[in-house]
């Protein structure tokens, strides 16, 4: 089955429409799991009602801050919630499908390649440009500039043969920034050729009017991006095996 994550926080003025293009899909048999982290905006209240009496949609609602990559990692090793064999399509909340056939698409890819475990699309910015997105080569994905982009969809085992550690700092606490390329280094090495394949359809919306995207964090003068330093640390580590 084909089980959305979208996480999220502060996203009042785009989760509607992230939510629209889930819900206009003419594909119907879905689960959309929704991960608000803490928002202080109405971005809660927006779902809420966008979602009311949908039983398609599951709601959490954190606590505390977790961040992306620790939300979807207890999400996704949540033998209830998840079997192995589910196909999950990961959309930011501030993003959109670019039009209502995509989910169709990846099912159906999924459903004439039965070796098929990984892909990785192509998508547009908001304001209409290409995006940055290619097939990556899994030998090379760590030394190689990152074009794993979006839509990434991979069936969850992938996620479950991750080592916990890969997706943590060494004291432990699970990166805060660069959460794309902590996850998608280990699923690109373990499927490797065979079960991998990149689509060139374009596939998302990606939102570059948000001011909150990682890209646009505001460091001090000729200091390195947070994301950019996450990044350092990944690519030194060990590579995975193939499955």
């Amino acid at each position: 089955m084909i089980k959305i994550i979208t996480c999220f926080w502060n996203v009042e003025n785009y989760v509607e429409k992230c939510i629209e293009s889930i819900k206009n899909q003419n594909m119907t048999e879905y689960k959309v799991f929704l991960v608000d982290d803490v928002s202080t905006d109405n971005t809660v209240d927006i779902v809420e009602k966008m979602i009311n009496g949908d039983e398609r949609f599951v709601f959490i609602k954190n606590k505390e801050k977790k961040f992306k990559l620790r939300n979807m990692d207890e999400l996704f090793r949540n033998e209830e919630l998840f079997d192995d064999e589910d196909i999950i399509v990961e959309l930011d909340g501030d993003d959109w499908f670019h039009d209502e056939n995509v989910l169709g698409f990846i099912s159906e890819k999924y459903e004439k390649n039965k070796n098929l475990w990984l892909t990785n699309g192509s998508w547009v910015w908001s304001h209409g440009g290409l995006g940055f997105s290619a097939k990556v080569n899994p030998n090379t994905v760590r030394k190689d500039p990152f074009q794993f982009s979006h839509l990434r969809t991979w069936k969850i085992h992938l996620w479950r043969n991750i080592n916990q550690s890969s997706l943590k700092y060494d004291n432990g606490n699970y990166f805060i920034s660069g959460p794309d390329v902590a996850y998608s280094f280990p699923m690109v090495e373990m499927a490797g050729d065979e079960h991998y394949e990149f689509i060139p359809n374009i596939l998302v919306v990606y939102n570059g009017e948000n001011p909150r995207n990682e890209h646009k964090a505001d460091t001090a003068a000729g200091t390195p991006y947070e994301q950019f330093k996450t990044h350092q640390i990944i690519s030194s580590r060990p590579k995975y095996q193939k499955l």
